[in-house]
């Protein structure tokens, strides 16, 4: 029993320690008071159902002590058990809201696999993630970007990562390692050569942590278009070209 103690206190973690430990004593509490009043707990189940009900504070009152005996360890086990019954809830809670607030800061890891990772926070995203979201009957979606503090997306299927997307930690948040595709778009707060670095960059880094990954980059200046395709890009988007392309096309409608 003394190694079982050390082993639940020394090696599991604080949850898991916690429920073993209400289970032990609702088994051992359950034993007791059925060795001490056989007739009103005739069976070794109905003493841990009377030891449930009582830590829970349910209290059916289909089973009760009739002994002095009985009440003691009644009394020890109201004492004992529901406050590592408490414990335990209370911590299962802290656990779920810190889960909740890790997911919305953009610190919680994306485990899932096959999914589809959108680099950068902006009107362009917004409607790629949300055309995926329309046209994919299961999206798996991962949004990563450095500028935002919390989930622009919350209510919508797209886990959020916080962070600097040309980071391999941040990569590796998003479980770069498993992704199916890749869209990195470009950040027009930078001046044009450093929003095609950061890209390059970026690029980079996902094809170093997933060679088999599809990426699609957005680049702005003609100059970097050889080192956006040699870092490894299987798809170039010129947003530049096609805005003047349409701009000059709606001219020409116009003085024709």
């Amino acid at each position: 029993m003394l190694g079982l103690v050390r082993f639940i206190t020394s090696r599991v973690p604080t949850l898991l320690r916690l429920l073993l430990i209400v289970c032990i004593v609702i088994c051992s509490f359950g034993g007791i008071i059925h060795y001490i009043e056989p007739e009103n707990f005739p069976t070794y189940w109905e003493g841990i159902w009377w030891a449930v009900v009582t830590t829970s504070t349910v209290g059916f009152g289909d089973y009760a002590p009739k002994t002095m005996a009985g009440q003691v360890v009644g009394v020890l086990l109201i004492i004992l058990g529901a406050g590592f019954v408490t414990t335990y809830f209370v911590s299962l809670a802290a656990i779920a809201v810190k889960s909740e607030e890790r997911f919305l800061h953009g610190k919680l890891e994306y485990t899932n696999k096959d999914h589809t990772i959108v680099v950068g926070w902006n009107e362009r995203s917004r409607v790629i993630i949300d055309a995926l979201l329309e046209r994919q009957s299961h999206p798996s979606i991962v949004l990563i970007d450095q500028t935002l503090q919390d989930h622009p997306m919350r209510n919508k299927d797209v886990h959020f990562i916080q962070g600097n997307a040309s980071s391999d930690e941040t990569l590796k948040k998003a479980n770069i390692q498993y992704a199916s595709s890749v869209m990195i778009t470009a950040d027009f707060l930078q001046n044009e050569f450093q929003t095609d670095m950061f890209s390059i960059l970026t690029l980079l880094s996902v094809k170093g942590l997933n060679p088999k990954a599809f990426c699609i980059v957005e680049i702005l200046t003609t100059d970097q278009l050889a080192n956006a395709y040699r870092a490894g890009a299987d798809r170039i988007i010129q947003t530049n070209s096609i805005s003047s392309k349409v701009m000059l096309d709606q001219l020409k409608e116009l003085t024709n």
